[in-house]
């Protein structure tokens, strides 16, 4: 950028290109653009000609420059007044935001980066909630800060859609909830014999676990979940004591009805181990972990829950609803194949599913 372009540097740049050609910079504290420093006329050309939203504040008086993508954010209270126009006296009822951000970087201090940032703004006779996303960045000034460069978009359609569907998610976690006290009230008659209380309350544990999980997946929109977020949630009602559980594996995401059916496995898996396994003893914990493994070629994925220092156990003679959901539904959800075995420390349970069939990689932060 640092090549001499005096002379056509003000050419082009639509109807701000045309504006600021015919602006008198000699009435402002900037002087007139052959006085100007060639890191202003850089920064004013990359302005004009961008198709982007920017905007300059440049010297003590914060002078503007803007260009045509920046100019339709605008209402008529600030185009084209805002102009050559000295920046704390156009941008007032936002300096409060907007001011210190600016000291900010003319003091020296390097870049800001704000994200759906509200920034109301009065446009068309109104104030209006605007939502930026934005950055104020130094314009150098023989080794000093000149001035500051604003690269910007406005984002209020995409935050009001994230609050709409925030809307949407929460009414829908509502609906859930009710149909589940409502299956929880009709399990509740179901199962009045005395004898049935057992089975009402493995039933009603069950939604519980249901309910917890729902409440994990509405918070990402359905769309996936992150693992330890699912085994957090799943395994909460059964943490009664620091280093129960040993938690280990590396950042994964799992589709929504993975993440359900694990919900449910871990809550089968729990609650056996709280009555029958390694929960029951002092010195019982559990372990689970989880990894990518290359096998035969193909990345796998292997998740393990097992039971350490417990009592002995063995296959139980028939399989019931838990057993059945485990094997089946895991193995279904996961395209992948379960192992459940037996042995003198606790249960051992192994899921290993192609690791393609998991959810979207996460996010790296």
């Amino acid at each position: 950028m640092g090549g001499d372009i005096s002379g056509d540097f003000l050419a082009g740049g639509g109807e701000m290109g045309a504006l600021t050609r015919a602006f008198d910079w000699s009435s402002t504290s900037v002087g007139s653009p052959e006085t100007w420093p060639q890191s202003l006329r850089v920064t004013v050309r990359l302005v004009l000609t961008s198709r982007h939203p920017m905007f300059i504040w440049w010297g003590p008086e914060l002078i503007q420059f803007y260009n045509d993508a920046y100019r339709e954010t605008m209402g008529p209270e600030r185009h084209p007044s805002a102009l050559g126009a000295r920046g704390r006296e156009c941008w007032a009822e936002i300096w409060d935001i907007i001011g210190p951000q600016i000291e900010y970087v003319m003091s020296g201090k390097g870049a800001t980066w704000n994200e759906d940032q509200l920034v109301p703004v009065t446009r068309h006779g109104r104030r209006e909630d605007v939502w930026w996303t934005y950055s104020f960045g130094p314009i150098d000034l023989e080794g000093k800060v000149g001035g500051v460069l604003v690269v910007c978009r406005d984002v209020t359609s995409e935050h009001m859609a994230r609050e709409a569907l925030n809307l949407i998610n929460e009414e829908l976690k509502h609906r859930v909830k009710n149909t589940l006290a409502v299956l929880s009230a009709v399990a509740a008659q179901t199962f009045r014999d005395p004898t049935s209380k057992a089975d009402l309350e493995k039933y009603q544990a069950r939604l519980g676990a249901f309910g917890r999980a729902q409440d994990l997946l509405t918070a990402s929109n359905w769309a996936a979940a992150p693992l330890h977020d699912v085994i957090g949630t799943a395994l909460a009602p059964y943490r009664t004591g620091e280093g129960r559980f040993i938690v280990s594996g590396p950042p994964l995401v799992v589709k929504s009805r993975q993440a359900l059916a694990l919900s449910l496995a871990l809550h089968e898996l729990a609650t056996n181990a709280s009555k029958y396994g390694a929960l029951t003893v002092a010195g019982g914990c559990v372990s689970i972990t989880w990894s990518a493994e290359a096998q035969d070629g193909e990345s796998k994925f292997v998740f393990v829950w097992q039971e350490i220092g417990g009592p002995s156990v063995s296959k139980p003679v028939g399989t019931g609803f838990g057993s059945r959901l485990i094997s089946r539904v895991l193995k279904d959800d996961f395209s992948g194949s379960v192992d459940v075995s037996y042995g003198a420390a606790g249960l051992t349970c192994r899921l290993t599913a192609p690791l393609e069939n998991l959810g979207p990689s996460p996010k790296s932060t």
